[in-house]
């Protein structure tokens, strides 16, 4: 898996919600294409996060094992804001290229062993085995921060809609979207706590966490269009 498939699932939420925030009125088939393209990402994105289940558990530099409050070593805390520069710039661009870094930056993208590049293009990918597994931890606090801000938008879009007095599937489905964010979000940050405490946590319990996020998106998609 590559953190791209996720990040990017999440900025294209993102921008049906800013574009439905542009609007002056929810009339048209507009907004409810956009509540469509919404839903049928998150359950995209579920499906992901199901499949790369159980996280692995977070480790220090030494692969102890433990986890250290102070995110492990300094070289592990310096990779990981490396591998979060990366994901802002390929979230924000759509992509990352090598040519969108200083010199520093690039070198030290290319010569380390979190990255890989197809053509110039830098991915960011997720294994449940080092090096790739601990990516695992900036890319789930990326996610996490990502998805607070596209919720408050949706949350935002609906005190809208109250205040309209819209009603109807649009009406329905952007509280659906609301709701799904709220499970992505809850079930997200239960998986990596128990990714963090390594000697509470059982790889078929977490596993069962995370597909419940397919599950609960999926029945609130099925309960919409019923």
């Amino acid at each position: 898996m590559r953190a791209d498939s996720l990040l990017h699932g999440v900025r294209r939420i993102e921008d049906q919600g800013e574009g439905l925030l542009a609007m002056r009125t929810y009339s048209g088939e507009e907004p409810a294409r956009r509540i469509d393209i919404a839903m049928d990402t998150l359950l995209d994105i579920a499906e992901l996060l199901r499949a790369g289940a159980p996280f692995p558990p977070r480790v220090d530099g030494h692969g102890t094992g433990e986890y250290r409050p102070d995110g492990g070593t300094d070289t592990v805390s310096r990779e990981d804001d490396l591998v979060a520069r990366v994901l802002e710039t390929s979230y924000e661009r759509g992509g990352a290229t090598i040519e969108r870094f200083d010199a520093e930056t690039a070198n030290r993208v290319m010569t380390g062993n979190r990255f890989e590049t197809v053509d110039s293009w830098v991915i960011v990918p997720l294994g449940s085995s080092p090096p790739y597994s601990r990516n695992w931890r900036p890319v789930v606090e990326a996610l996490l921060a990502r998805l607070e801000d596209v919720l408050d938008d949706f949350e935002r879009i609906g005190r809208r809609i109250g205040v309209a007095g819209v009603e109807g599937a649009f009406a329905t489905g952007c509280e659906s979207v609301v709701a799904m964010l709220e499970t992505l979000r809850r079930i997200v940050r239960r998986a990596d706590a128990d990714a963090r405490y390594v000697r509470n946590r059982t790889d078929q319990q977490q596993n069962e966490l995370l597909s419940t996020i397919e599950t609960a998106t999926t029945q609130l998609r099925s309960d919409d269009n019923a």
